[in-house]
């Protein structure tokens, strides 16, 4: 029974990735916009701006102190959850104890170029790490629900950049639908802990507050 539901995720993953990338090679327009998205940099960098923008542009003071905590907590977010999957990978694919284990062939996964009988319209270069889980997702994800939690408005549209990044992911062929979805567990987790850590040396915060507005970065 169980092997028989973990055939059927697998299947409808095949499938949703086949729908996802199979829109590749249509409209030159997409392709050229999804190419740019799926970048590892240009969303990243986009939501570092936009969390810039959090820390210094907001004029009322209240408002703008809730936003720069939101920042520092959404830099540990991305930090403890892309940490996350490095160790993932160092464990369960470099380590020789997990190698033949259920879990080596999860974070073992090959992209999905490298998947024999897929057919993949590829509109990237060809990365060589595993495919499971998506940095990608953990790192803008890391980021955008550290936000929400904090700034609802703001979350938003950082959901909707991470959101955007992922699809174009899967939409040039470097990654499956359930690649994304471990990235996301990844960064739920990564951002489970910073708000923990910050929780549990909340007796530092006034300390670190007064640091930085000493050196004018902050308030």
């Amino acid at each position: 029974m169980q092997n028989l539901a973990g055939e059927e995720v697998v299947t409808f993953d095949l499938r949703l990735f086949s729908a996802v990338n199979g829109l590749a090679g249509r409209v030159d327009f997409f392709d050229r916009l999804f190419s740019g998205l799926a970048n590892d940099y240009f969303v990243v960098i986009a939501m570092c701006l936009a969390l810039v923008w959090m820390w210094f542009g907001t004029r009322t003071q209240g408002v703008r102190e809730r936003n720069q905590w939101a920042v520092l907590k959404s830099m540990a977010g991305l930090g403890i959850a892309s940490g996350f999957v490095s160790l993932s990978n160092i464990f369960f694919v470099g380590a020789d104890k997990f190698t033949g284990t259920r879990l080596h062939e999860i974070f073992n996964r090959p992209r999905p170029f490298a998947t024999s009988g897929l057919d993949v319209k590829m509109l990237f270069y060809q990365p060589t790490d595993p495919s499971f889980p998506s940095n990608m997702a953990a790192v803008v994800f890391g980021l955008a629900i550290a936000v929400w939690l904090t700034n609802r408005r703001a979350g938003k549209w950082f959901i909707a950049m991470a959101l955007v990044a992922c699809f174009a992911r899967v939409y040039v062929g470097i990654h499956f639908p359930s690649d994304i979805l471990g990235g996301l567990g990844f960064a739920v987790a990564g951002v489970a802990v910073a708000y923990f850590l910050f929780w549990v040396f909340r007796p530092l915060k006034n300390i670190l507050q007064m640091v930085l507005k000493s050196l004018h970065l902050m308030g």
